[in-house]
C-alpha cells in the first residue's frame, strides 16, 4: 500500500509540474502572440507616419513650387512642420511601447526557462525515487521468495519429523509388545525348567530304588 502511494504521489507530482511548464508555454504563447499583433500595428503606424512625413514634404516641394504668397508658403510649411512633429512623436512612442513590450516578452522567457528547469529537475529527483523504489521492491520480493522456500522447507522438515516421531513411537509400542511376548516366553521357559528340574529329581531319586531290587 505504501509503495502504491508513493507511485501515485510522484505521477500527481509529475502531471502537476507538467501541466504548469504546459501553462508556462501557453502564457509564452499568447504573449509572444500579443507582441507580434502590437508590433505589426505600431509598424503599420510608423510606416503610415512615414508615408504622411513623406506626403508632406512631397506637397511642401510642391507647394513651394506652385504657391505665389510668402505668407501661405509660411503657413504650409508650419502646418508640414507640425504634422512631422507629430509624426515623429508617435513613433518615439510606438518604439517606446515596442522596447517595454519586448522586455516583458524577454521576461517571460526567462520565467518559462526557470520553471523549465526546475521541472526537469523534479522529474530526475522522482526517477531517482522510482529506481530506488524499484530496487527495494525487487529485494524484498528476493527475500520474500527465500522466505517461502524456507518455510516450505521447514514445514517439510516438521513433516520428516512427525513422520520420525510416529515411527519411533510404533517401534516403541511394538519394541513393548515384544517386550511382553518375550517375558511371557520367558516365564514358559522358567515353569518348563522348574517342571524339568522337579522330573530330573524325581529319576534321580527313582535310580537308587531300582538298583537295590533284585531281579527274579
Amino acid at each position: 500500500m505504501a509503495d502504491e502511494s508513493h507511485e501515485q504521489s510522484s505521477r500527481a507530482v509529475v502531471l502537476t509540474l507538467a501541466a504548469l511548464a504546459a501553462a508556462g508555454w501557453l502564457a509564452a504563447g499568447f504573449v509572444w502572440w500579443q507582441g507580434g499583433q502590437t508590433q505589426s500595428f505600431l509598424t503599420e503606424q510608423l510606416t503610415t507616419a512615414e508615408r504622411a512625413r513623406e506626403s508632406l514634404a512631397s506637397d511642401l516641394q510642391n507647394l513651394e513650387k506652385t504657391a505665389g504668397g510668402a505668407a501661405d508658403l509660411k503657413k504650409q510649411a508650419a502646418d508640414a512642420e507640425k504634422a512631422l512633429s507629430e509624426a515623429s512623436t508617435a513613433r518615439a512612442s510606438a518604439q517606446n511601447e515596442l522596447a517595454d513590450l519586448t522586455k516583458q516578452i524577454s521576461d517571460a522567457r526567462l520565467a518559462i526557462s526557470g520553471a523549465q528547469e526546475e521541472a526537469s529537475a523534479k522529474t530526475r529527483d522522482l526517477q531517482a525515487v522510482d529506481s530506488r523504489l524499484k530496487d527495494e521492491n525487487d529485494r524484498a520480493a528476493t527475500l520474500q521468495s527465500q522466505d517461502q522456500a524456507l518455510s516450505a522447507e521447514l514445514g517439510r522438515l516438521q513433516s520428516d519429523a512427525e513422520a520420525a516421531r510416529k515411527a519411533l513411537a510404533d517401534a516403541q509400542t511394538q519394541t513393548t509388545s515384544t517386550q511382553k511376548e518375550f517375558e511371557a516366553l520367558q516365564g514358559q521357559v522358567n515353569s518348563a525348567t522348574a517342571e524339568l528340574n522337579a522330573l530330573q529329581a524325581q529319576i534321580r531319586t527313582a535310580k537308587p530304588e531300582t538298583g537295590s531290587n533284585p531281579h527274579p
